[in-house]
């Protein structure tokens, strides 16, 4: 699940500089992908409730706070989304000196190993998709968190690389969990 902001021109009673919100949601097998889309004003918790509200099983969102109150909900388990993580480093990257490789390759390298290997195991079943991560995944996770815990005390919260090492450290927990599943 994913909210991204979006302006609406012409709404009734409504300014239109006011801010709207464009959630999406992802699910369904390989062969049958779904994709909905939900218009609404409203950024608020209750927004993931009411579209998630009898949803049982894993959600994978980013770091808002809005999706804390789902994550409470019986059978629902909140996973953190990479591609957040990743697009923070992209932002460190740019910042670099250029033609230099930094601290942000680094982590950029093994996110982009993570994803490698998912695209190899888009098409097997969910068993060997689980088996695969295992395998693969969880030592590349381990690497990157390696990483992550001898950088992280090395940066300045404050600058575009602490910010991402930050990210993926605070969300770091769920963002492993996607390897306990096919």
């Amino acid at each position: 699940c994913d909210e991204t902001r979006v302006q609406i021109l012409k709404e009734p009673d409504r300014d239109p500089t006011s801010q709207s919100w464009m959630w999406v949601q992802a699910s369904g097998p390989p062969d049958r992908k779904v994709v909905l889309f939900d218009y609404t004003s409203s950024r608020a918790q209750e927004v993931p409730l009411r579209l998630l509200e009898s949803y049982r099983g894993y959600v994978m969102t980013d770091d808002y706070a809005g999706y804390n109150a789902l994550a409470l909900q019986p059978g629902v388990e909140r996973l953190a989304c990479m591609a957040h993580v990743r697009r923070k480093f992209v932002e460190a990257k740019k910042v670099q000196p250029q033609g230099k490789t930094g601290r942000a390759d680094v982590a950029l390298a093994s996110i982009n190993k993570l994803y490698g290997i998912e695209r190899e195991l888009k098409d097997v079943s969910d068993e060997q998709r689980y088996i695969g991560r295992q395998e693969k995944s969880l030592p590349e996770l381990a690497k990157l968190k390696a990483w992550m815990e001898k950088t992280q005390p090395q940066v300045t919260s404050q600058s575009a690389l602490g910010k991402a090492v930050n990210y993926l450290a605070n969300n770091w927990t769920r963002l492993e969990r996607y390897i306990e599943a096919g």
